[in-house]
């Protein structure tokens, strides 16, 4: 028996938004389309959104991390999109990471990391 990360979820008001922004960011592509739940893939990764009932307001339960060897341009890059720089923590030089807020203001962080690493996951 195996198991594995199929896919994270993040609840949201406007499906049609989140699904734009966040296929653009990890360059996916939406497999479905019902009314209330959208599998967005990629080559590495699933993304799934969900509309949620209620209005999101609890943040910080769990956030991405996304993994990028040139972190200012892919930052420009989503801000572009309708992110919203939130800090940028560069205290520590091995651990340097961007906070940003993704349209419906769900945090995920944009981390400099090594190109082995961001190219090769799991290697």
């Amino acid at each position: 028996m195996a198991i594995r990360l199929g896919s994270t979820v993040i609840n949201c008001t406007d499906l049609d938004t989140m699904t734009r922004f966040w296929c653009a960011a990890l360059d996916l592509r939406p497999v479905s389309e019902d009314g209330d739940f959208r599998l967005l893939r990629g080559p590495y990764v699933n993304l799934s959104l969900q509309r949620s009932s209620t209005p999101v307001s609890t943040r910080d339960q769990m956030h991405l991390d996304l993994y990028t060897d040139d972190q200012q341009h892919e930052v420009d890059r989503l801000i572009g999109l309708g992110a919203r720089f939130v800090r940028h923590v560069d205290d520590d030089p091995a651990d340097d990471w961007v906070v940003l807020a993704d349209p419906e203001g769900n945090l995920f962080c944009v981390c400099a990391k090594p190109s082995d690493e961001v190219r090769h996951p799991g290697a």
